[in-house]
Formats: C-alpha cells, sequence, structure tokens
C-alpha cells in the first residue's frame, strides 16, 4: 500500500469536485431554465489542438458569451444589446475581423476593424480615459452600422447608436428554446515570459422594457506567460485517496452501486442511468460502460442512420437503443489500467469492470471551482492530470439548432492557481481517452494555494464527456547509487561514495548524505571527508539531452575505521536546506551504500588453484581445482544475478587430506539466466575467503568494463568481461593521446574480477583515457586522477 502525505487528502477532495463541475450538454436535449446566461473565456488558437502555456507570439481569441431564453421578459427580448471591451495588456490587435460566432467557435458574422462601415470597430487610441477601443452592436438583421448621428464618443456604454434587440429563440445562432451569442477578436501575444496579460473589462450592455442599461461584466482573467513545462513521468504520490485512487472504483453492473464522495451545487447524481433514465443537461453518472443497455458491440448503428426497416427489436446489438439518447454516444469502457486511447472495452451487465464518470453540464463559460490547498512543499513542482474522453461523434448543431452529426463543441479547460491562468487542455476531440495534465511550482516559502479549474467552451451541441484516472503528484528525482554494488574494504583503506541525482526537473540542488552503523536503525552526518569536504551541500544540476533529465553527482571519500564495521550510506535531496529536514518534502535514495570493513591483516591460506564454470544444457557446472587444504574447509557455492547480492546455492565439504588438493564439480540446478554470477564462500574454521566471480550467460557474453573504479589516486581497477579466454591490452593516455602507461593482461572467458593497473601514483592531478583492446575492439573511458 502506497504511504500518501497529509496535502493529497486536502487535494482528493478538490480535484474530484473539480472535474465534476467542468462539464456542459449535449445535443437536442432541454436547457436549464435560467433566462440569461452570461460568461467570457479565451482559446488559445495557436495551440488550440494540443493546449500548454500561453507564450510570446500565441494569438488569443478573446471571447464573450450569454445566452437567452425565449421566455425571457414574457418577450425574450434583450433591447439595443451591444459589446464593449479592450485590447488585453501585453498584447496587441491582429489584422482579423471582429466576429460573432457559434458555440462551436464557428464565424457567424464578421466585422471590419475600421469604425463606421458595418455594426463593429476597433480603435487603439482612446478619446478619454474609461472608453472602449472594441464595439460590436448586436441584435436581429440586419445588424446595422453606426450612423452619422453618433456621439462623438462612440466607445461609451452610454452610447445606443447603431444597436439593436435580440430576441431568444428568434435571433440566431439558435439553441434550444433560446438564443447563444459570443463574439469573438483576436489579439497576439506581445510580452515577455514571466509577464501577465489581463483580459480586459468587456462587457454586454443592454436595455430593461424601463429603460434602465443592464450591464453583463466579463471577468478580467489574469494569464501567466510561461514556457511549457511537460508532465512528468516518474510521478509518486498518483493515486486519491478518495474515490478508490482517483479510478472511481470497480464491479458488476452498469452503476456503482454507491454515490459519489462529493455532491455537486447545482447538479443531480443520477445513480440508476438505463435507456429510461437518461443522462440530461445538469446530471452525471458513475458507470462502468457508456451504453445504457451495457452493450458490449462497439459497432452498433449511430444517428443519423437509425431507421433501418424491418424495424430490429430493442436486443438487436446493432440498434442505436445500445447508444446514450438513442443514437450518440460512443459505447466503451473505462481507462484505469491502461495508458493508451482506446481504454478498456465495454463490460457486459454480468462482468466485473471499472468505473468513470460521465456527465452532461451547462451552457456559461465561467470557473467551475475554487479552494485553497495547505501542507504543500515549498519551492516543489506538482503535477495535475487526468484521462478524458470526449464521448460524442455526433452531438453537433447548426445556427439553426438543427443536428449535424459532427462532433460539436470540443471541451477545452484553463488550470489557475492563484487567480492566475497556468495551461489550456486544447480542445478534446472524439479519438478516445487523453491524457491532460500540467505542472506548477509552488514558491521559496509557500506551503498553500489556491486552484481552481474555468471553462474556455461554452455548451450546447457537444461537451460530454468521461473522466477518470485523477492524479495528483510531484515529480521526484531519481537518486542512484554507482557503482550500484557493495564493497568490503580493508579496515584504514578509503571508500568511495557516489551518488547520482537525476530529475525531471532542475530544482532539487539540496543534498546531505547519511551514514549508519546500526543497520539503519539511527542515520548522522558521515562528516568531512578525507579531502576536507562537507557531508552537505549545494549543486547547480545541467541538463542532459539524452535522458531528459537534470543532472549532477555527488562523490565523497570516507576512511574506513580500525575495527570490523558494517558502514550503511544514503543520500537526501530536496529543493530547499529547510525542506531536506522535513520527510514529506525530501527524497531519499532507495539503494544506499554498504560498506564492510575487515581486518585484512589476517593471513587466509591459498586454497584455489583454478575456479571456472561454463553451461551445459542450460544449466551452470563450475570446476574448481584446490590445494592445501584444512580438514574442516567446505566450500559454498553462492549465486547471483547482479553481481552484488549473492545467495548460497549449494555446500560441497573438503576431500583432500590436510595440506593436499583435490578437484570439485558442481551443477547448479536452476537454469542460467541472462548473465549469472557465480563465487566460492571457503570456510576453515571461523574464518572465511571469497574466490574470483564467474560470470555465465546463457546468451552470448560481451566485451564490456564494469565497476571502473574512478577517480583513481595510485591505481585503477575495474572487472571485465569477455567472450572467450584471450589476452587485452590496458593503456593510459593523456588528453594528447600520448600513452603514459600499457600492461597485457590474460583474461578468461566471462568475468575477469580486479583487473588493476598499478604504480599511476606518480601521475599529475587531471583527466585522463583508459583504453582496453581485446581482440578488434576497444573500449575508451575518461580517467580523473585526484592527489591524496
Amino acid at each position: 500500500m502506497k504511504t500518501i502525505v497529509p496535502w493529497y487528502f486536502a487535494c482528493l477532495k478538490i480535484l474530484c469536485t473539480l472535474i465534476l463541475l467542468l462539464l456542459f450538454r449535449g445535443v437536442a436535449f432541454p436547457q436549464a431554465s435560467a433566462m440569461i446566461k452570461f460568461g467570457n473565456s479565451y482559446v488559445n488558437l495557436t495551440k488550440k489542438t494540443v493546449g500548454g502555456t500561453v507564450e510570446p507570439g500565441d494569438t488569443l481569441e478573446i471571447r464573450t458569451n450569454f445566452y437567452v431564453n425565449g421566455s425571457y421578459n414574457a418577450t425574450g427580448v434583450m433591447n439595443t444589446v451591444r459589446y464593449f471591451d479592450n485590447l488585453p495588456t501585453n498584447t496587441d490587435s491582429i489584422n482579423y475581423p471582429l466576429c460573432l460566432i457559434t458555440n462551436e467557435g464557428l464565424i457567424f458574422r464578421q466585422y471590419t476593424l475600421t469604425p463606421g462601415d458595418d455594426a463593429g470597430y476597433l480603435v487603439k487610441t482612446l478619446a478619454a480615459p474609461g472608453d472602449y477601443q472594441i464595439r460590436i452592436n448586436i441584435g436581429g438583421a440586419p445588424y446595422p452600422a453606426p450612423t452619422a448621428s453618433l456621439s462623438a464618443d462612440p466607445m461609451t456604454l452610454s452610447d445606443k447608436s447603431g444597436s439593436s434587440n435580440l430576441k431568444g429563440n428568434v435571433s440566431k445562432p439558435l439553441f434550444s428554446s433560446g438564443t447563444i451569442m459570443t463574439t469573438a477578436f483576436r489579439v497576439r501575444v506581445t510580452g515577455n515570459y514571466g509577464d501577465t496579460v489581463t483580459l480586459g473589462a468587456g462587457k454586454i450592455a443592454y436595455t430593461t422594457p424601463g429603460g434602465l442599461d443592464t450591464l453583463l461584466n466579463a471577468t478580467q482573467y489574469k494569464i501567466l506567460i510561461a514556457k511549457p513545462i511537460a508532465i512528468c513521468s516518474n510521478t509518486i504520490g498518483t493515486n486519491f485517496a478518495a474515490e478508490t485512487g482517483g479510478t472511481f472504483d470497480h464491479a458488476v453492473g452498469l452503476n456503482r452501486s454507491y454515490g459519489p464522495t462529493y455532491s455537486i451545487p447545482g447538479y443531480t447524481y443520477l445513480p440508476n442511468s438505463s435507456t429510461t433514465v437518461t443522462i440530461n443537461d445538469g446530471y452525471y453518472a458513475i458507470v462502468n460502460n457508456t451504453s445504457p443497455t451495457s452493450s458490449t458491440y462497439v459497432d452498433a448503428r449511430r444517428a443519423p442512420n437509425c431507421s433501418v426497416s424491418p424495424t430490429p427489436p430493442t436486443t438487436d446489438p446493432t440498434s442505436c437503443n445500445n447508444r446514450e439518447f438513442t443514437g450518440f454516444w460512443f459505447i466503451g469502457g473505462d481507462h484505469s489500467g491502461t495508458t493508451t486511447a482506446a481504454g478498456n472495452p465495454p463490460p457486459s451487465s454480468t462482468t466485473d469492470g471499472g468505473y468513470m464518470l460521465l456527465v452532461n453540464a451547462d451552457l456559461a463559460t465561467s470557473e467551475a471551482y475554487r479552494q485553497t490547498i495547505n501542507g504543500l512543499c515549498p519551492n516543489t513542482y506538482y503535477q495535475f492530470s487526468a484521462w478524458i474522453k470526449n464521448v460524442c461523434p455526433n452531438c453537433g448543431i447548426d445556427s439553426n439548432s438543427k443536428a449535424t452529426y459532427l462532433p460539436g463543441v470540443l471541451p477545452n479547460l484553463t488550470f489557475v492557481i492563484d487567480d492566475v491562468d497556468r495551461y489550456s487542455s486544447g480542445q478534446v476531440d472524439t479519438v478516445g481517452w487523453q491524457k491532460r495534465g500540467f505542472v506548477f511550482l509552488t514558491g521559496p516559502t509557500q506551503t498553500s494555494i489556491t486552484i481552481s479549474l474555468r471553462n474556455n467552451a461554452p455548451g450546447g451541441g457537444g461537451n460530454d464527456w468521461a473522466l477518470d484516472d485523477i492524479a495528483l503528484a510531484s515529480c521526484p528525482p531519481d537518486l542512484l547509487l554507482t557503482p550500484n554494488r557493495p564493497d568490503t574494504l580493508c579496515q584504514g583503506a578509503d571508500d568511495t561514495v557516489r551518488f547520482k541525482i537525476a530529475s525531471y526537473v532542475n530544482n532539487y540542488t539540496q543534498w546531505m548524505l547519511q551514514k549508519s552503523t546500526d543497520g539503519g536503525v539511527t542515520w548522522v552526518s558521515p562528516g568531512l571527508d578525507t579531502l576536507g569536504r562537507a557531508a552537505s551541500g549545494t549543486v547547480v544540476p545541467v541538463y542532459n539531452a539524452a535522458s531528459n533529465q537534470y543532472i549532477d553527482t555527488i562523490t565523497r571519500y570516507y576512511r574506513i575505521g580500525a575495527t570490523d564495521a558494517k558502514i550503511i550510506y544514503r543520500i537526501v535531496v530536496a529543493t530547499t536546506t529547510d525542506n531536506l529536514s522535513n520527510p514529506n518534502c525530501s527524497f531519499v535514495t532507495s539503494t544506499p551504500k554498504v560498506v564492510l570493513g575487515v581486518n585484512c591483516l589476517v593471513v587466509l591460506a591459498d586454497y584455489l588453484v583454478s575456479f571456472k564454470g561454463q553451461v551445459k544444457e542450460g544449466l551452470g557446472v563450475l570446476q574448481w581445482i584446490t590445494t592445501n587444504e584444512t580438514s574442516d574447509i567446505l566450500y559454498n557455492v553462492e549465486r547471483s544475478d547482479d553481481g552484488s547480492n549473492f545467495a548460497v546455492v549449494g555446500t560441497l565439504k573438503g576431500t583432500a587430506g590436510q595440506g593436499m588438493g583435490a578437484g570439485y564439480r558442481f551443477t547448479d540446478p536452476v537454469p542460467v539466466s541472462a548473465q549469472t554470477y557465480y563465487r566460492l564462500n571457503i570456510i576453515s574454521g571461523n574464518q572465511h575467503t571469497y574466490s574470483n566471480q564467474v560470470l555465465l550467460s546463457n546468451s552470448s557474453i560481451n566485451f564490456d568494463i564494469r565497476n571502473l573504479a574512478n577517480p583513481f589516486i595510485d591505481h585503477v581497477s575495474m572487472d571485465i568481461t569477455a567472450p572467450e579466454a584471450g589476452t587485452a591490452l590496458i593503456s593510459i593516455l593523456d588528453m594528447y593521446g600520448r600513452f603514459i602507461k600499457q600492461e597485457r593482461q590474460t583474461v578468461s572467458q566471462g568475468l575477469n574480477s580486479g583487473v588493476t593497473l598499478y604504480g599511476l601514483g606518480g601521475l599529475s592531478n587531471g583527466t585522463y583515457i583508459l583504453q582496453v583492446r581485446y581482440q578488434d575492439r576497444s573500449i575508451s573511458k575518461k580517467l580523473l586522477k585526484l592527489v591524496k
């Protein structure tokens, strides 16, 4: 079971609710009863289909939308309707018409930017403070242009010249029992990274029957101009505690047996959606199949191709009755447990299937949710993501509110942190499950944020979608021990403790080493190393394009004490020094460095003449020849798959007499894997010693250099693997290619441990090249010489 730090619990409640509030309504079904609805938004056209941050040069379309019901004020009439706005900050206008658009973003009417020739115009220079740069006169056809009788300052709210009336359910674009209208103009972002775009104070003005002006005021959203930060792959804390880890649970049956964790104001939960209880406007359900009949036939007929002769029975798998609203939504399962757009196949009514959230929601573009989250870590990147599926490929309508049988309005969402827009999802098309998400960074001392989500697209004729696999997570560093193996060293020797910090983000800069001498029960600082360097500090990670990570390496040298000991080293990494001491805001390597300090002055007899092995019929066959045996000698055969962690696979008792030798053979009953290491633990009395390692493989062994000691002081040691016995030529060169030292070493087939080149203590501090040649192959590596 994963441990979830406390701030996740606060986020669970927020984010599950956020998602439920985002969704709009489908096609040809009753709209909510409000007489007038109003909202405003913008769409980043540069990233309309892919989503992302707003960057310099991006084109934004600024929109206000409102809906008037045909029953508004008994007549459905809004009098003298006009729209005013200003250019957002850090933007400039582009040579593109002012428009009235449908809720799908299609141009319905357009006007030039020039004053006096039609019903819309834009001026960059204001006549007086408080005036507006943009005006569109909205009303019934023919949308009259401003006349010569305009006042001297036509950009004031009180000027009604050129405006006319609009009637719900008569003026177009029509929707349900009313009219839905959206204004639009385009700008280009001129600010720099780090600047903020603030929308103008847009307004829809109209006159009530009593002659008084009424204003629908747009929200002046703020948008951060920022470089994109893609969502990371190695997240932790990706599961919610609520709603079964963000997956909405699983069971047999179309509808989940229990309701949602949190109720959604203004929406109605359907506990039993079916062919007779449809998911209409303002309703949501938790289901394991988007088919109201739990059909598993994904290719059932779809509107407008539902009428066939003779009429098939409702139980026919091809019938349109198997789709929501009789012929519209996709038939499919949830997303949990998958990583692709396909998701899971639809389960039958008797099959255990995962649940998902399915929503049909309202019209107006507006903020969906807002709440403050406490208990976050300062200077830390967090990622919010979810999988979304647009479930209706044929819900579109035209300006006459007639079905087009196209996808229609596509969802488009903005994610907001502390009242500043950070990310847009772009349009979510009907191509299956899609992952959407963003990454944000808390401030240097920030421990709380206010998070909100907002719709950019109005509803009506689309925007029906499912949601699954909600996740809130952080992007941790990878802390790697290099090389990844324990050390057994003599008392008084210096050990190399080296960890690589590799992170998806660049702010894990604070680190400290710790050691334990009681098996990891308590941890303390190891203090200064043998070169006088501290056991903590700050790094400046360097970006590595090959791995798409920021990387740095921490290396320290610590001297082994004068008594036998087992020392464990680990590294702790965080984004700030304060976070280092907070277990919820710091990270510890999962593979510590284990060092065994032993007394090397105890001289053990040289028992082995040779130790080798080979693979026969898939099994490891080991042979060794001994000399100078004692009467109590034992040979433990040990096996490892990584060359570090060994386990005993057999024990043979010595058969030679005192001081004599013998030959031995042992067959491991477990088949050899891709690479399998063997060694002997030779035990005599209370003393023991290890043999060299033998590497066997069920495939060809490649020529390679492993466990290279780097940096070095007075000698270079390494392990060499060879596909067959032969001779290796080992050379040390300076950076000009001049040979410093060269030796030939005999190598056996498999692993050759502890190949060492001595006599390098006189070299000056600097960088050298190690070159190892074997047959017609050569390996070169950089070496760093440190003066002790």
